[in-house]
């Protein structure tokens, strides 16, 4: 069983590119033994916000075991010429983040992905920052004291 890197991980582009990266790279977690049962998720959408539901969590594409463990819910910026940043919370990766396939989802969705991650078992955080495909920053940072340091020494493990 791994040890889970978690954290928030953010989506920044476009308000067309945003909506496709939620649309098409994160997918409904099977039900069943071994995840065989296929699960739809709801999509409810309008001009000002998505919301998206599945009964687990969403896979985010191309990763091995990368996930969004909660129901996602984004407003739109009223502002057509402004960045959307979504903010999605419950992010889990096993082990750590592998930034390399975040990238290629990057690239392929022309979004930017910021990640910041806690991982309590092995007393270290993640901090991944990828723009346009380029992985521009991928940085573990240990500690000292991890209890005492870390800002949320909890999370993860």
């Amino acid at each position: 069983m791994p040890n889970w890197c978690e954290g928030t991980f953010k989506v920044r582009g476009a308000k067309e590119d945003v909506r496709k990266f939620l649309l098409e790279a994160l997918t409904p977690i099977p039900n069943g033994f071994f995840e065989q049962t296929p699960v739809e998720k709801i999509v409810e959408e309008d001009e000002y916000e998505i919301f998206i539901k599945s009964e687990n969590a969403f896979h985010i594409k191309g990763t091995r075991r990368n996930f969004i463990e909660s129901n996602i819910q984004h407003y739109f910026e009223d502002d057509e010429d402004k960045l959307e940043i979504c903010v999605l919370e419950d992010y889990k990766a096993a082990w750590g983040i592998d930034a390399a396939p975040l990238a290629t989802l990057s690239k392929e969705y022309n979004v930017d992905i910021k990640i910041y991650a806690f991982e309590k078992g092995m007393e270290f955080n993640q901090d991944v920052e990828i723009h346009k495909g380029e992985i521009i920053k991928n940085v573990e940072i240990e500690f000292d004291n991890y209890m005492w340091e870390c800002i949320n020494p909890n999370m993860g493990g």
